[in-house]
């Protein structure tokens, strides 16, 4: 079997290729090894240390690794929310929106693909913890998505053993991985009809399966692509698994979407690695520990000073420690013989304020006074000041959050609605939606959205308070804004439920009703007058006969 899986040319290509992406990445790896050693997270890594070899020795300040953990944990929370059934397929056809069945298709497909996403069996929440931790430190973070045995799986992948390219629109298009897998693993993962000669000969042995071998994964678009062949090349994703030191490919197949969703923090022109908030502040984060160290040596210095002798007068030794008994160390006059060296006490007050601002540059780059405003609004201000203060802090996000959303969770998401129906796990388009060959987007009602959507009521809320004052002067002033539109369209924005809403047929109604009751009371307030006025006249004109 293993024959029908080889093409030498295409394997010596794969390699070039591969040298190529190795020599493009080099120069951020020392960055990146940079960064590892200031961010402790175990073994693996851009410098290989062995299991078990803890990271971040050299650090005497902690404040980058606590704000990339909080940059983590928010940038979850801000864009893949649990408990909140964030995504919301819908379709660009607006004349196939107003149709109900398409509404309730896509309300059941969005519930359906959080369910899925979110079981406890995909480890979804782990992996996007570690994509957001990978993002914050190195810039650049890829995350694999797969079916498995009991439904979807993703996982985050090291950068360190991940190559990228992109296509002529800086989209990533193309991931090698380069990993190593004993004998008896890659039986595991191929097959042992699918093993190369020295995987075979390894198993043999003995102490053989224990040796390693280096594969290399590539995903790419495949080039000989063609639906109606029933081979590895009627998927438009290639996937070939190739054994680096023999040049035989163990396994060839591919993929209707791409399985690995690659996002970059921030990017600047050419660039195909992102930039992380670590790496923007690196020589902070240095300087920062630099200081820490030299603070924390002058105040050790100030607790347990030096000591100054005006003579030793035979003294051996002396007790520093507390209850200590040091005799013959004070004159006739009960002066005492040993004083304090004089250290660099007064300065500790002035480090500690460079220390820090150093502190607050770091925590800036890694927005954590956005995240504050999430975490902690203060709850004194009123709803405009609250809309207004989220929607500026927002524009602090939205650069590498719609690229997120471009390049992370747009993929991951249509990957999985994609595999859903494959699976039959989401029902079929409605007849209307696959009569029109359409495809639906994926939006996200997500913190991140709603942030997006604050500055559009903020805006509403200060149209109003612009027009409010003209009123008093012409009063039919307000006819010119639709203040039925409005007040659905912000209730729509602050993230209200749409059953919440009532449709614009449902307000008229509502309306013609309340008219119908008030005409009915008025109606009644008349005939009551009139009746009460004929009575009046009766027993006017009855008093006038009789007299």
């Amino acid at each position: 079997m293993i024959e029908r899986l080889q093409d030498k040319d295409l394997a010596k290509a794969d390699l070039k290729t591969q040298e190529r992406l190795a020599n493009e990445r080099t120069p951020w790896e020392n960055a990146w090894r940079e960064i590892d050693d200031r961010f402790p997270n175990g073994a693996g890594g851009f410098d290989k240390r062995s299991p078990g070899q803890i990271r971040g020795r050299q650090n005497f300040d902690a404040t980058h690794i606590t704000a990339n953990e909080r940059f983590a944990a928010a940038g979850v929370a801000i864009t893949t929310p649990e408990g909140q059934d964030y995504i919301k397929p819908r379709f660009l056809d607006q004349d196939l929106m107003k149709r109900q069945e398409v509404k309730e298709w896509c309300d059941r497909a969005g519930k359906r693909l959080y369910a899925i996403r979110h079981a406890a069996h995909t480890g979804f929440g782990v992996a996007t913890n570690e994509d957001w931790d990978q993002l914050g430190r190195y810039g650049t973070s890829p995350v694999w998505s797969e079916a498995g045995k009991h439904g979807m799986i993703y996982r985050c992948l090291h950068l360190s053993e991940v190559w990228i390219d992109v296509d002529f629109a800086g989209r990533v298009n193309r991931v090698h991985r380069k990993f190593e897998r004993t004998a008896d693993q890659c039986v595991e993962l191929f097959g042992e009809e699918n093993l190369t000669p020295k995987m075979l000969d390894a198993l043999r042995e003995k102490k053989g399966s224990e040796k390693k071998f280096e594969i290399l994964h590539v995903v790419a678009p495949n080039t000989t692509f063609d639906r109606e062949r029933m081979d590895h090349n009627r998927f438009p994703i290639a996937s070939r698994y190739l054994a680096t030191d023999e040049k035989v490919y163990v396994r060839r197949a591919g993929f209707n979407t791409m399985p690995v969703s690659v996002s970059r923090h921030m990017t600047s022109a050419g660039e195909i690695y992102g930039r992380s908030p670590a790496f923007k502040v690196m020589p902070n984060i240095q300087g920062l520990n630099t200081m820490k160290h030299t603070t924390l040596r002058a105040a050790h210095k100030a607790v347990d000073p030096a000591l100054l002798f005006s003579d030793d007068y035979g003294a051996t030794s002396l007790s520093t420690k507390p209850g200590g008994i040091n005799p013959g160390f004070v004159d006739e006059s009960g002066r005492p013989m040993v004083a304090r060296m004089p250290g660099g006490e007064q300065g500790i007050p002035y480090a500690l304020d460079m220390i820090q601002d150093e502190q607050s540059t770091v925590r800036t780059a890694f927005l954590e006074e956005f995240y504050a405003t999430l975490t902690n609004p203060n709850s004194r201000m009123t709803i405009p000041e609250v809309l207004e203060r989220i929607s500026k802090q927002g524009v602090l996000v939205r650069p590498f959050a719609s690229r997120y959303a471009t390049e992370k969770q747009g993929p991951m998401t249509q990957r999985d609605l994609d595999m859903a129906l494959r699976a039959g796990q989401i029902e079929p388009f409605p007849e209307v939606v696959r009569e029109a060959g359409a495809w639906p987007v994926i939006d996200y009602e997500n913190p991140l959205a709603q942030m997006a959507r604050a500055e559009n009521v903020q805006k509403s809320m200060r149209g109003i308070d612009a027009i409010v004052p003209l009123a008093s002067i012409k009063e039919d002033v307000m006819d010119t804004v639709d203040i039925d539109e409005m007040a659905r369209g912000t209730l729509e924005d602050i993230g209200v439920r749409p059953s919440y809403i009532r449709t614009p047929e449902a307000v008229a109604e509502l309306r013609g009703a309340r008219e119908q009751s008030q005409s009915a009371a008025v109606n009644a307030e008349l005939l009551k007058d009139v009746a009460g006025g004929v009575k009046d006249l009766a027993q006017a004109e009855a008093i006038s006969g009789g007299a």
